[in-house]
């Protein structure tokens, strides 16, 4: 199985709720491993630059901002952008992030 590392960062919105995940698939369940690496991969992360998701203004009020970093075997990349930028490829991986955060928070663990 491929071993990967996730941080996560969001912030922002009319709430500015602050959500953090941070992982490894392998300390993660095998489904819940698994359905990250799946998401990763089709969100083709890798071939996206900085320069290209990266907020040039802030957006409206309502808008979140993510910061995300993931290390695979020797491949690693971090991009910050917010929901205006982020590309569509991207949606559902940060989807199933924010849920593994509430997940967290709700069985009262923070992120190391």
């Amino acid at each position: 199985m491929v071993i990967m590392h996730v941080d996560f960062e969001s912030s922002g919105g009319y709430a500015n709720i602050k959500l953090t995940y941070y992982g490894n698939t392998d300390i993660l369940p095998e489904e819940v491993a698994n359905k990250l690496i799946q998401l990763v991969e089709s969100s083709r992360i890798f071939d996206l630059k900085e320069n290209e998701v990266a907020p040039k203004l802030s957006g409206p009020p309502d808008v979140l901002y993510y910061k995300l970093t993931i290390y695979e075997d020797n491949k690693r990349i971090s991009l910050s952008f917010n929901d205006i930028t982020a590309p569509d490829s991207l949606r559902p991986l940060l989807t199933f992030l924010q849920e593994l955060a509430w997940e967290q928070i709700r069985k009262g663990k923070s992120s190391p």
